[in-house]
């Protein structure tokens, strides 16, 4: 009760509640079309430039890379039908299916994917992802500037239906990145011909299972690509994104009145207080659905007493984890939806909780550390926030957690969005909310941000031990030794208690009972290409 009394007095903070709807998806005889509730259109649909889970969504429909993930988050191959590693694991020769083709009846070629990759590290193209290339050899010279020829990069097309790919080092996480978005290919010869191309449906050229068939400032409606290597794969004949009509007030609410067949995902909340209401006195389930993102604060170790570990271990195991009424409880750095070796690398590792709430134990830790300081008290400090998403509340019920179980004045600090991360890189704060969300699906998407090379990490801290078990992980094609190190690495970084986890992200999810085999992937988009009803 308690739970659910906070679920209802905290919106615009992501719920955690699914809903399913009593009523009929939009399957008429055999045309099947999937209708998803999205609260903003895409300006923009560049595969290389997506920014949120909506545009991540939409562009996973349209477009297929060199691999796919499958719903356990493994790479399967894709445009790519095999791939060869050799040269010590720095080069890998993609071999691509000649099946494939783009939405133009043109084939998809090896150049397609090299134009695509250097046009998102050119340094003219400003893209903020660019960095998630670095490993490929070149890359990052290419993209600051320093390296003027782009022949250099270690991007080659061979032949028409042969990718070479040559890494800086090996890396075995390589694999897994490249069904990131800014990875997927583009048809060179209508990008090369408009500039603007990704901003209408007349120019817009695709090669995913769907394609473009309506964009406005309300909707995107994609239709099957029935030239898909794979089409018989694909159910659905069209998906819809619909924003809602002037007359309703919600995407929940359009939902409710049976015309929506699936709204939530990692960025947008699914009900709010009235419609939870209506949804439990209507008698509809609930269920919740993870996604790899984690919800921690930092510490900024450098700042005395905090760069005492006692001390932040006191305040880390204070907090009542299982109190707090968003997600799930975080005891480690990494989410339960991140692959590991055969399942999910949480239940796979021996320490899948690295520490518990114990108040004696908190207790004791903080005298200890104040002592160690020549304190007789914890001095009064401030907790920075941003305003959204009911942060500040979150913050105040640890803050008043601390001053109940070990008697310490926090404030919270609410600041803007700039603000909070101006004063993060600058290490202007002693305890700063932060968050973090996986950029593909592999244990190091979160243990490369405490790196020591990381233009992320802002916590002040570094570590030489860390570091090598991030760079031996790298090279290890076995992937149980990989996770090994990774679990090493993790085990430090939360012994040393650099950030103090609160709760893997959940997201509120309405699903129509007739949608089958879609679901939110790793990193809160909606997975479809699959889908179908029933």
């Amino acid at each position: 009760m308690k739970k659910l009394l906070h679920v209802l007095l905290a919106m615009g903070l992501i719920l955690g509640i699914g809903l399913t709807q009593e009523g009929k998806a939009s399957a008429e005889g055999s045309k099947q079309v999937f209708r998803i509730g999205v609260d903003v259109i895409p300006g923009l649909l560049d595969p290389a430039l997506t920014v949120n889970d909506t545009d991540s969504s939409v562009i996973k429909g349209l477009f297929e890379g060199l691999v796919r993930l499958n719903e356990y988050g493994q790479a399967v191959p894709g445009i790519a039908k095999s791939w060869k590693i050799s040269n010590g694991g720095k080069t890998y020769t993609f071999a691509l299916r000649t099946a494939a083709k783009w939405s133009n009846q043109q084939p998809v070629k090896a150049a397609d994917f090299e134009y695509a990759w250097k046009r998102a590290l050119s340094p003219q193209s400003f893209n903020s992802k660019a960095f998630k290339m670095y490993m490929i050899a070149g890359a990052e010279s290419y993209h600051n500037g320093k390296q003027k020829d782009a022949s250099k990069v270690g991007i080659k097309a061979l032949n028409d239906y042969t990718l070479q790919v040559t890494l800086a080092a090996p890396n075995y996480t390589f694999l897994q990145m490249l069904a990131e978005n800014i990875y997927l290919p583009v048809n060179a010869a209508a990008v090369k011909a408009n500039a603007s191309w990704a901003g209408s449906t007349e120019s817009y050229v695709t090669n995913g299972p769907f394609m473009l068939a309506a964009w406005d400032a309300n909707k995107i409606i994609l239709v099957k690509n029935s030239g898909y290597y794979a089409a018989k794969e694909i159910q659905f004949s069209e998906v819809q994104f619909l924003k809602p009509a002037a007359w309703e007030p919600s995407n929940t609410s359009t939902f409710l009145a049976g015309n929506l067949d699936w709204v939530g995902s990692g960025e947008n909340t699914a009900i709010d207080y009235y419609d939870s209401i209506t949804a439990a006195d209507n008698g509809i389930e609930t269920y919740t659905y993870p996604y790899a993102s984690l919800y921690y604060y930092q510490f900024n170790v450098n700042e005395p007493p905090f760069n005492n570990v006692k001390i932040r271990r006191a305040l880390a195991i204070a907090v009542d984890r299982e109190g707090l009424p968003y997600g799930t409880p975080a005891y480690g750095d990494i989410p339960p939806t991140i692959y590991g070796v055969k399942q999910n690398f949480r239940s796979e590792i021996a320490d899948s909780r690295y520490f518990k709430e114990d108040i004696k134990s908190a207790q004791k830790l903080l005298q200890e550390g104040l002592k160690e300081e020549g304190l007789n008290s914890l001095p009064e400090f401030n907790i920075i926030v941003n305003a959204e998403q009911n942060h500040d509340l979150i913050a105040s019920l640890i803050v008043s957690g601390w001053k109940e179980k070990l008697g310490i004045k926090a404030n919270v600090e609410v600041q803007s969005w700039s603000e909070l991360l101006d004063n993060r890189y600058s290490q202007n704060y002693t305890v700063a909310r932060a968050g973090w969300r996986a950029d593909y699906n592999d244990p190091a998407a979160f243990l490369e941000y405490f790196t020591s090379w990381s233009t992320d990490n802002d916590s002040g801290w570094s570590n030489k031990l860390y570091d090598s078990y991030i760079l031996q992980a790298r090279q290890k094609q076995e992937p149980a030794e990989r996770m090994r190190l990774y679990a090493k690495a993790e085990k430090l970084l939360i012994d040393e208690m650099v950030i103090l986890p609160l709760y893997y992200y959940v997201a509120g999810v309405l699903k129509s009972p007739d949608v089958n085999n879609v679901y939110l992937d790793f990193d809160g988009s909606i997975a479809f290409t699959r889908g179908y009803l029933k």
